[in-house]
């Protein structure tokens, strides 16, 4: 259809259309959560030279961002399973159930990396808060909620003999909870939660703190997913055992760090691989 056929079949409708995408457009939901920065808090942080190494190591920290629940619902129930937070052990996952309120905000007060006394080695603090908190779920009679933080963890390698290879993902991964396996369901107590196995209710939300350390060599890695959740326990009764439900919020924070080699090694390397590849094509051009 040319140009002027399509005005002369449209003209009439182009005041309806326009009203109708205008109206799909302010219909459209707002995205869920959002990132905010305390004032000096830098995202992502600047990165940090070792002082103790030779040759020094460089710690880059990842752009703290948000996750949706479709891209970590798989790792997350393949982590829990490997982990042994399984339906067989009366444990389950719940997706797009909860969502974070439109105006939801992650407010990170700190995110910064450190160095160990020696300046040989890494730590990371990250600190934030959410406003407002994930609505509670509908709770049945005679079971219980409560609200924690259900923090993902890859590393480049297991860490204290603990960690899962899950099929298809780089790394090892688990659910940070002072690197304990789970059982029967018992209670959030004894979740996969990153404040339940700590004493004290250490990082109970609406509050978040994590400061991993300490951490060398090049090509070392941690990136976390922290994702507010609420667990609804149901004590056993009836012949029926103990149930619990992992109820994930809609969205998480991702963030992290990687060691990388000093810049001046990195260019060096760059350099090296570069008149490699003039040196062979080089070669190949001689012996035709």
């Amino acid at each position: 259809m040319n140009a002027i056929a399509l005005r002369t079949g449209l003209k009439k409708h182009t005041g309806f259309l326009c009203l109708s995408l205008m109206g799909l457009v302010l219909a459209a939901p707002a995205r869920a959560a959002t990132i905010t920065l305390a004032a000096g808090v830098m995202n992502p942080p600047p990165s940090l030279m070792s002082t103790g190494l030779t040759p020094p190591q460089l710690a880059v920290a990842d752009t703290a961002r948000l996750i949706p629940v479709a891209q970590f619902t798989g790792v997350l129930q393949s982590t829990l399973n490997a982990q042994g937070f399984t339906a067989a052990n009366n444990w389950t996952l719940v997706n797009n159930l909860l969502t974070l309120a439109n105006n939801a905000t992650f407010n990170i007060t700190q995110y910064n990396l450190f160095l160990n006394g020696a300046g040989t080695a890494f730590g990371e603090d990250m600190d934030f808060t959410l406003n407002p908190n994930l609505t509670g779920p509908v709770v049945p009679a005679g079971s219980t909620a409560t609200l924690h933080w259900l923090q993902i963890l890859n590393e480049d390698k297991q860490y204290n003999g603990f960690g899962f290879a899950i099929a298809g993902q780089q790394g090892f991964w688990q659910v940070d909870n002072g690197d304990v396996n789970g059982g029967p369901a018992a209670g959030a107590g004894t979740g996969p939660y990153y404040d339940s196995n700590s004493a004290g209710g250490f990082s109970v939300p609406p509050g978040f703190h994590d400061a991993p350390q300490f951490y060398a060599g090049v090509g070392t890695y941690l990136h976390f997913e922290t994702i507010p959740t609420w667990d609804v326990f149901t004590p056993a009764g009836g012949g029926k055992p103990a149930m619990e439900n992992i109820d994930v919020g809609d969205f998480g924070l991702a963030w992290g760090f990687t060691i990388v080699p000093e810049p001046s090694t990195s260019v060096l390397m760059i350099v090296g691989l570069a008149l490699s590849g003039v040196f062979a094509r080089l070669r190949r051009a001689r012996t035709r």
